[in-house]
């Protein structure tokens, strides 16, 4: 972090994910599956794995609670079916969920166990080669 940064810049990330948990009374595993299957063709992998490994961490047993509220709040988020922007506006419609998806993965790293990411990249693989 720059040592220029006042405390509450440095704090801004961590109040946009206690801020995501709000979300999480919107997710639940049918929606995200059925989400995911949905998009896979038409947003790639390089969308797709950063949510799986989410997706992944959240399932883990070495994944703290707070974390995992952060985790399903995201996910939440990401299931969601009216965003900031809306999912439909091609070339826009998934930036605001991949906004929270990569500040969330970046607080996370740590958390991201060489299976997990395996595992998430196995199923990107499997989504890609099914036909939507």
């Amino acid at each position: 972090m720059d040592i220029n940064q006042s405390n509450e810049e440095k704090n801004l990330p961590i109040r946009q994910l206690e801020e995501a948990t709000s979300f999480s009374k919107y997710y639940d595993d049918k929606r995200f599956w059925r989400k995911v299957r949905r998009i896979a063709q038409k947003v790639g992998g390089s969308v797709l794995k950063p949510v799986l490994m989410l997706f992944y961490m959240m399932k883990s047993d070495s994944v703290s609670l707070k974390d995992k509220a952060y985790i399903v709040g995201a996910l939440g988020y990401f299931v969601l079916p009216i965003d900031i922007v809306p999912d439909f506006i091609a070339g826009l419609g998934y930036t605001d969920d991949l906004a929270v998806i990569t500040l969330l993965i970046k607080y996370l790293k740590d958390n991201i166990t060489p299976e997990i990411e395996m595992r998430a990249d196995a199923k990107v693989r499997d989504l890609m080669e099914t036909k939507a």
